[in-house]
């Protein structure tokens, strides 16, 4: 399969500039699990920079650039909505699992899909605590769902192991500043 936003560079926002990836810095409970997270949309990275830096309260953030050398032989999961299968993986990865019962417990090097924003999470947890009826039902799935089609959400690529990470050249990192 052609995974055309691997071919493009990866851009990556955080509050600290670096040229290589320690996955044990990794943090749980992200939508994708635990690894390292890009987009291929530049504007993306640079406002979760900014965003990154505010939260941390320093005037600056960073974005690092980087490119998939090659996916060849990688286990790679897209998801290109905000489906019932991808809603059910990012409730497992962020610690929900007993309530996303068709997510997958397949291990992935790549993944992509939409990001689950500060929008959609607040979604995700009033479906976790029945706002939208039992989180057993299927009704109440559908209606997190459908509240999710309204938000623009972005695609992140995720980088679930060291083989995937080891595929990433870093190009060049450079700073923004928060307004």
């Amino acid at each position: 399969m052609n995974y055309s936003e691997l071919s493009r560079p990866l851009y990556h926002g955080s509050t600290v500039s670096f040229s290589g990836i320690d996955l044990s810095k990794s943090v749980p409970g992200k939508d994708f699990g635990r690894g390292f997270y890009t987009t291929g949309d530049r504007f993306q990275a640079e406002k979760f920079a900014r965003l990154k830096a505010k939260r941390a309260r320093i005037d600056k953030g960073y974005v690092t650039v980087f490119q998939l050398q090659n996916n060849e032989g990688l286990s790679i999961k897209q998801f290109l909505s905000s489906s019932e299968e991808w809603f059910d993986f990012v409730l497992r990865n962020r610690g929900y699992g007993e309530l996303a019962a068709a997510a997958s417990n397949d291990v992935f090097d790549v993944v992509i899909g939409p990001v689950a924003n500060d929008a959609v999470g607040l979604v995700l947890n009033q479906y976790i605590t029945g706002t939208y009826g039992n989180p057993k039902n299927v009704e109440a799935k559908a209606t997190a769902i459908r509240l999710l089609l309204t938000q623009k959400l972005h695609n992140q690529i995720f980088f679930g192991t060291e083989r995937a990470v080891f595929r990433l050249s870093f190009i060049e990192a450079y700073h923004v500043c928060v307004d």
